[in-house]
């Protein structure tokens, strides 16, 4: 009898934990976000550094919202929209109709931030977590159709040596 119980706690105690995890992300206000310079609240050219189906897009950042933009896709507007108590994510929903096939909902988490030295200057390299969902039903759902890194860096132009 003891063993079927402490296998059933053992199996319900990993459950709990790998089920239970979303506390693990960066909040805006984390220490570990805004002590290194990250912001708290975003602005300004943010470019991808992941390739998923959606990658290549541009957010600039406003007061109101997003635009995103890329060669595939023409300029969408996205606009802020508030989120349930508690939780760390930026929401945005498209506001612009054009394309009907790029998702409607955005959600925007702190990813990581990082600290480097070259040439005897300190970078800060502040990355963001885009994910993309279809509709808001699924987006409260947190079940998204694909998800980017962003940051304040393009990529592009450091390979490029710019």
């Amino acid at each position: 009898m003891w063993k079927s119980i402490y296998r059933y706690s053992l199996i319900a105690a990993f459950l709990v934990s790998t089920v239970a995890s979303p506390a693990w992300a960066l909040d805006w206000r984390d220490p570990e976000w805004t002590d290194l310079g990250c912001p708290s609240r975003l602005s300004g050219d943010w470019f991808p550094s992941t390739h998923s189906p959606y990658a290549g897009l541009k957010i600039e950042f406003k007061t109101n919202g997003a635009a995103l933009s890329s060669k595939k896709y023409s300029d969408m507007f996205f606009a802020f929209y508030p989120n349930r108590k508690g939780e760390q994510f930026l929401n945005l929903k498209r506001v612009s109709e054009d394309p009907a096939s790029f998702p409607r909902y955005l959600k925007i988490r702190p990813h990581i931030a990082v600290q480097s030295i070259s040439e005897g200057k300190r970078y800060t390299l502040c990355k963001i977590k885009v994910f993309l969902f279809e509709s808001k039903q699924k987006a409260d759902q947190m079940s998204y159709l694909s998800w980017d890194i962003y940051s304040t860096i393009d990529s592009n132009e450091v390979r490029n040596g710019n």
